[in-house]
């Protein structure tokens, strides 16, 4: 198995103080200020009908919990004013500093902002106060195709199913688990539908921010919270780079959920879905991601895959063999080809390869999977470990 490289996820860069004084037209890569003369600060046309499908979208606004009043202020009216395609936005007592704030908090609460650039943005600035006075939305699509798309995008959401009367963990993992099997990592990182969740959900190709945006508005609309965390992470060839995930609130706990992880590219090419980087701990989970400082630290394990599904283990026998052609037959059903567990420590993850690979116990468990009916052979496989986490993942070949 190899880990995939992600994109950095580019964040605003500050406009150097000449700019303050001169126009010039938008570029990609900067926040270029435009004169006041220029702004037209009122929508031209009537604002986009979000469906009803979507209506809970963006409503937990995490990071607009992290602006200061200004700022906030700011966000409501950038938001309010962006399904009417309006060239600019009025704003007061906001530098630009604040602006960015402002944008990184719009682009990471609203999943729905799928029209707008979510990495360049313009503005005007008042050449006497350094103040900023309009904020320029980049649009990506126009008004036609983002009503045409808003309609796709409910749809989609549509086709995703939870557990009548599941509980929090349920439908969290069922949602995790479509999306997964949905969508696949994109390596066309051009065409800016990736990072939203619209490639993610509807075209079924993302980067990491897509991944993260798409979780997020399914999480939205079933009224789980979440949100989307950026930081570094280090990739299978151990360089750090710049990446998007989740945070997730189950049963009143927190924890950190990556579901671009969770989609691992296998050698040949086939679909796998993991739970390895669901419901992880900082702990956990800051062995590969550099992880910002939060109001809201995950310490608990109550929801944690393994530990929820019986499959974290301090030693295996008949028993553990048990759950795993379980977990076998269950991958299969679904079309995840593989199975996973977990165990407690270090000493366990080697004690565990050894009873497994080594006696080769873990050819009763692929002929208790087969007999079963898991269609699979039962004198082959494939495994990968995942040291760091202390997790074995068993890929059966299909007959």
């Amino acid at each position: 198995m190899r880990r995939r490289a992600f994109p950095w996820m580019v964040l605003l860069v500050l406009a150097a103080a000449a700019a303050m004084f001169a126009w010039a037209s938008a570029l990609r890569g900067g926040l270029l200020p435009l004169p006041a003369e220029l702004a037209t600060l009122e929508p031209t046309q009537p604002p986009v009908t979000r469906p009803a499908q979507l209506g809970r979208a963006g409503q937990l606004r995490y990071h607009y919990g992290t602006l200061n009043e200004t700022e906030r202020a700011a966000y409501d009216d950038i938001l309010a004013r962006l399904p009417g395609f309006p060239e600019s936005v009025k704003l007061t007592g906001l530098d630009i500093g604040g602006l960015n704030r402002v944008f990184y908090a719009l682009t990471l609460d609203q999943p729905l902002l799928f029209h707008i650039s979510t990495v360049h943005f313009n503005y005007t600035p008042d050449a006497r106060t350094g103040l900023v006075t309009a904020f320029l939305p980049e649009y990506l699509l126009t008004r036609e195709e983002y009503a045409a798309r808003y309609e796709e995008l409910a749809r989609a959401v549509e086709s995703f199913a939870v557990p009548a009367g599941g509980s929090q963990f349920d439908c969290e993992l069922a949602l995790h688990d479509q999306l997964v099997r949905k969508c696949a990592y994109a390596e066309d990182f051009t065409q800016p539908e990736t990072s939203t969740a619209y490639g993610a959900l509807v075209q079924g190709s993302a980067s990491c921010e897509g991944y993260a945006r798409g979780l997020l508005l399914l999480m939205d609309l079933q009224g789980i919270d979440c949100y989307i965390v950026t930081g570094d992470a280090t990739n299978s060839k151990g360089d750090a780079v710049g990446h998007a995930w989740n945070k997730v609130r189950i049963d009143g706990d927190w924890y950190q959920l990556d579901a671009t992880w969770d989609d691992p590219v296998t050698e040949d090419g086939s679909h796998v879905t993991s739970h390895a980087y669901f419901n992880l701990t900082d702990e956990d989970l800051g062995q590969s991601h550099a992880i910002p400082a939060s109001d809201n630290p995950c310490t608990a394990t109550a929801a944690n895959y393994f530990v929820r599904k019986g499959l974290l283990f301090g030693s295996l026998d008949r028993a553990a063999e048990t759950l795993l052609a379980r977990a076998v037959r269950e991958g299969f059903a679904a079309g995840d080809n593989a199975a996973e567990l977990r165990f407690t420590d270090a000493a366990a993850l080697r004690e565990g390869r050894r009873y497994l690979f080594d006696r080769q116990h873990v050819y009763r468990v692929l002929s208790s999977a087969a007999l079963g009916g898991a269609p699979i052979r039962t004198d082959t496989l494939f495994h990968a470990d995942l040291v760091q986490l202390r997790v074995i993942r068993l890929l059966p070949v299909k007959k």
